[in-house]
């Protein structure tokens, strides 16, 4: 189904207390379009719930990651080291509601995404955010 989605997707997964659904959510955010698009939504789900949202910027093994966007864009956020499949995977065990971006891929082309990959691997609940059409 989000090989082909035209919108966002959210992957319930049950949670170990539905009545306390989400107690927390992890955005993955890399300065990217796509990922400050899925920062507001979770930022929006946050405050509408009153949960945390903790932003992560997994910057991996590229060393002239650049995170200005982040820093113009006023989030606060977490940086890890970590790629950022596994950042997230790990974050995930910790968290209700993992939030990912969608940079537009579908079909094939979309087989190797993080956001794919989060979505099948993680424990948690996952809303991938596309842009509206």
């Amino acid at each position: 189904m989000l090989h082909d989605a035209m919108c966002s997707v959210l992957f319930a997964r049950a949670p170990d207390d539905p009545g306390a659904f989400p107690r927390s959510i992890v955005v993955g955010v890399d300065g990217s379009p796509s990922s400050l698009r899925a920062a507001s939504v979770a930022a929006s789900l946050g405050e509408r719930l009153g949960v945390p949202v903790t932003s992560l910027c997994a910057k991996g093994s590229k060393a002239d990651f650049n995170a200005d966007p982040l820093e113009e864009s006023g989030l606060d956020f977490v940086v890890s080291d970590a790629k950022p499949l596994p950042a997230l995977l790990d974050a995930a065990a910790d968290a209700d509601l993992v939030v990912v971006g969608s940079r537009g891929l579908r079909g094939l082309r979309a087989l190797g995404s993080v956001s794919e990959r989060v979505a099948h691997g993680a424990p948690a609940s996952v809303l991938v955010v596309r842009e509206p059409a």
